[in-house]
């Protein structure tokens, strides 16, 4: 019989959840509801305040959500598209948090389906990817 190991499922599994989450980034119009909402969300960025006499940095909530998000000091902005970020923060909270902590970065509350305005479901991806 012909066996699947790990590594073979992965090289199935992977390009077919990538093309799953991009369709689903089409559908995302970028409002960052599902991040502010998110229990595990923590991304941020640095801000600084100068003035003449003193400063201070400032630590502002952010989303990876965001076009601004990722782009770099160069002008590059290595994920452009809506569907690049979506597919990045769903593999980052499924994949990619599992591969370094083994364990996912979503603890089930469904906040963010709750708020998502074009009603993108998370679960639904996830639970139907899990049944192959």
């Amino acid at each position: 019989p012909f066996l699947v190991d790990e590594y073979m499922f992965r090289a199935i599994l992977i390009p077919f959840l990538i093309l799953a989450l991009a369709a689903l980034g089409v559908r995302c119009n970028a409002c960052g509801a599902c991040s502010s909402v998110c229990p595990t969300c923590h991304c941020f960025d640095i801000q600084d305040e100068v003035k003449a006499a003193d400063g201070k940095r400032l630590r502002n909530w952010d989303s990876c959500m965001y076009p601004m998000f990722t782009k770099e000091t160069s002008g590059h902005n290595p994920r452009m598209s809506q569907k690049e970020r979506w597919r990045q923060r769903a593999m980052h909270k499924f994949k990619y948090y599992v591969d370094n902590f083994n364990a996912i970065a979503c603890v089930g509350c469904g906040r963010c389906v709750m708020y998502c305005p074009v009603n993108i479901d998370i679960r639904k991806i996830v639970q139907d990817i899990s049944t192959l």
